[in-house]
């Protein structure tokens, strides 16, 4: 068994486990590992449809890598990083940052402004993916949550 990530949402005590990708996305998956363990806070990311994000500070840059386009499956985690002044406007458009995201079911697809963005998909969820799923729905309505990824 390879490297794994455990993702957990710290107030409800929901944990789901995320299997590295080392062979597709070697740089990726060393560098997310060597800053871990992470605490951020996770977002709904509603434009992108049933997808959290997470912003890293301090950001973490990285190349292009097992890039994804299009159609996530449900599980999916992935890595982004946006230049400054990538996107027209602000405050969005005019700050750099960096972002893990997780898509939690169907239909959904990372974007920005301008449509579709290339993320470098880095790790599944392959445990745990049930209850992890119900808190990310519950986000909606609820908001923001507090997130932990370390490793297994």
């Amino acid at each position: 068994m390879g490297r794994r990530l455990k993702l957990t949402f710290v107030k409800e005590r929901v944990s789901a486990f995320a299997d590295l990708l080392d062979d597709d996305a070697s740089m990726t998956c060393q560098a997310v590992w060597k800053a871990l363990p992470i605490r951020t806070k996770a977002i709904h990311d509603i434009w992108s449809g049933p997808q959290l994000l997470m912003h890293l500070n301090p950001m973490i840059k990285l190349p292009a890598e097992n890039l994804l386009t299009y159609i996530p499956a449900a599980g999916d985690v992935f890595y982004y990083y946006r230049p400054r002044h990538y996107f027209r406007g602000a405050p969005y458009g005019l700050a750099e940052a960096t972002e893990i995201g997780i898509t939690y079911d169907r239909d959904s697809r990372p974007q920005g402004p301008r449509g579709p963005k290339a993320v470098n998909l880095f790790a599944t969820l392959s445990e745990g993916k049930a209850a992890f799923t119900k808190v990310c729905r519950n986000m909606i309505y609820e908001g923001s949550k507090d997130m932990k990824m370390e490793r297994a």
